[in-house]
Parts: structure tokens; sequence; C-alpha cells
């Protein structure tokens, strides 16, 4: 082979290379600054943490990056972490959301770099108490040592306060009793160091803490007065029925609602959210496969109007392509964001 045929060679070689290249960079759409994704969650077996465990586990199938849920104590641990850029994604109440973005009650200062990326989930959230204690509705918890403060999980504080004024009752009302995070509420109850205390209805635990005890676990009625859970940021109230998400419900009732947040910050880059949000919003119904309990929620639900913390712009980017970011969302988005500025 002559010089020049050999260089030429070596020339359509390179340039096969490149365009090789080129072409797995389209077929691997990685995110463009970060090799890792951590997801952070309530504690090991808690709804939270297997929600986390599917987002992580979409993200590694459909972007190719390592990805992994981050067990903590309680959402009020990590905040701060997303807050300083030092986890990816976390999951949170719309309440804690809000409160952590405004800088509000347990939290000193405003998270404002906190940043929606895409609610993945409507929780219900219900008090509950051994059958065999007797108790039927939170009016009846008068007086009576209750859990009212989670150490880890502050927001919901303000859910266990709201949940006993719809029967109006105060936290001076009760014995109140705090704890480090829900899996202790749950042990409480059945051990008897409590009568009653407040968790997600879905919570694994629940299930087992169910199956251990005498008659099982129920969740209390509601007062006559919804207001107060209504006024919480992300919460209203809606009936639910007895079914396996529902442990503790012998019958249709109501009880407080909330939507759960795939957070960011805004450490993080427009591409990379685009992506992440992307990679859940197209593959739910897989995810639904992964944790049941997603699909009491449809695909076309996960943009919802009431929310206290702004969506990071990648989101919104996204949401706007695929016509689920309408003009009262922007309306929302501006006013959250001229409000942290103030």
């Amino acid at each position: 082979m002559s010089v020049t045929n050999l260089r030429t060679s070596r020339a359509r070689l390179a340039g096969m290379l490149i365009a090789a290249t080129a072409m797995a960079g389209i077929a691997s759409p990685a995110l463009a600054d970060m090799d890792r994704v951590t997801v952070g969650t309530n504690a090991t077996g808690t709804l939270y943490n297997q929600i986390g465990t599917a987002v992580a586990k979409t993200l590694q199938d459909e972007l190719g990056v390592s990805a992994a849920a981050q067990p903590f104590a309680g959402t009020s641990v990590y905040l701060p972490k997303l807050q300083r850029g030092e986890v990816e994604l976390g999951l949170n109440s719309g309440l804690d959301s809000a409160t952590a973005f405004a800088g509000k009650d347990e939290y000193k200062q405003p998270h404002d770099k906190v940043r929606g990326a895409i609610m993945v989930f409507y929780a219900y959230y219900g008090m509950y108490a051994k059958a065999s204690s007797g108790l039927t509705t939170v009016a009846e918890l008068r007086d009576k040592p209750v859990v009212m403060a989670y150490r880890a999980v502050a927001s919901f504080d303000k859910v266990n306060e709201a949940v006993i004024a719809t029967a109006g009752l105060t936290v001076d009302d009760v014995k109140a009793q705090t704890v480090t995070g829900i899996p202790e509420t749950v042990r409480d109850i059945v051990d008897g160091r409590s009568v009653a205390g407040g968790t997600i209805t879905g919570f694994p635990a629940l299930r087992e803490a169910d199956a251990s005890v005498s008659g099982g676990l129920l969740v209390l009625k509601l007062g006559e007065n919804e207001q107060p859970i209504n006024d919480l940021p992300g919460f209203d109230v809606a009936e639910i029925k007895p079914g396996p998400a529902f442990v503790g419900v012998k019958e249709p009732m109501r009880a407080p609602r909330f939507s759960v947040f795939l957070n960011t910050s805004s450490n993080m880059s427009d591409d990379d959210v685009y992506a992440i949000v992307k990679a859940v919003h197209s593959n739910w119904d897989g995810m639904g496969e992964q944790v049941r309990a997603l699909k009491s929620v449809k695909a076309d639900q996960l943009v919802p109007l009431n929310f206290g913390h702004p969506y990071h712009d990648g989101a919104v980017r996204y949401f706007e392509e695929v016509g689920l970011w309408t003009p009262e969302h922007a309306e929302r988005q501006a006013e959250l964001l001229s409000g942290a500025q103030q």
C-alpha cells in the first residue's frame, strides 16, 4: 500500500470512529453534568424509599447513569442537602418543600435553591391507633399520649396538629410526644407507649404492624371541620375506601391527602433536570409496575397547580413541550420566584 493510500485509509477509519462515537452519544442519553445521581428518601422500607428506588432504576435504564436511593432518618435531614447540592434528588411532601423554600418554622433560613422536578404521588395520611384500644375518632384523643412531633420529618407536626384540630383539639389537649420519625411512631403504637400517631397510609411497615397486634390497626375518623387540613400547602381531604393500599381503613372515610414531589435544586443544569423529568414521565406506567401505589396517579396528573415551591426551569421546559404547563402554572411560578427575591 502506498503512503497516500495508507493516509487515506487512516483518515477514513478516523472518520468512522468519530461518527460511531457521535451515534453512541445519541443512543445513550446520559446526563450532561454528572455520572451519578442520589435520590434522598425516608428510611428503608418506607414508601418514599420504594418510590426513590423505582426512580433510580428508571434513570439507570433510560439515561445510563449510576443512580441509587439513599435512605435518611427523614425528609428534614436531606432537604438541606438538596439546598447545598450534596444530593441531586429527594422525595418531599409539598408542605415540607414549601416550608423549607420559604425558610419557615423548623427551617431557620430559606432553602431558596430547592426546586420541584415532578410530582410522583398523592399520599394519604392517617392518625392510627390499635383497633383494640376502643378509639374510633380523633376527638377521643383528649388527655391521651399521642405522637405529635417528629424530629426527622418536622413538617408532619403541622399535619398532626391539623388532624386533631378537625375535632377542635390542640396540642395542649393531648399528652404530646416527640419521636425521631414515622417508623418509631408505628413501634410506639404497637408497644403501647402511645395510643395514636400519624403516618402515611401506604407505609409498608404498617402492614407488618397491623398483622402483629390483635385486631390490627385502625385509622381514626376526622372531626367535622376539615378546613385546618385544607389550609396546609399541598393538602386536601379526600375519600378513601378499604383496600390493600389503606391499612386500617375498615369503611369508606375521609382522610388528608398530600402531594409528594421528586425535588431537585437550582444547582443542577436545565438539561439534566429535563432529561430526568422526561425519563420519569415517559416511563410512568413502568414505574407503576415497580411500586403499585404509583398506579393511583395518571401521567397527566403529575404537574399539580397546588405547589408552594417553584419548579426547576428544566422541568418547566419539558412540561411546556408535552402540554402540561398552563398559564396558571406560570403565574404561580412567577409569584413564588418573585417572593423569594424580596
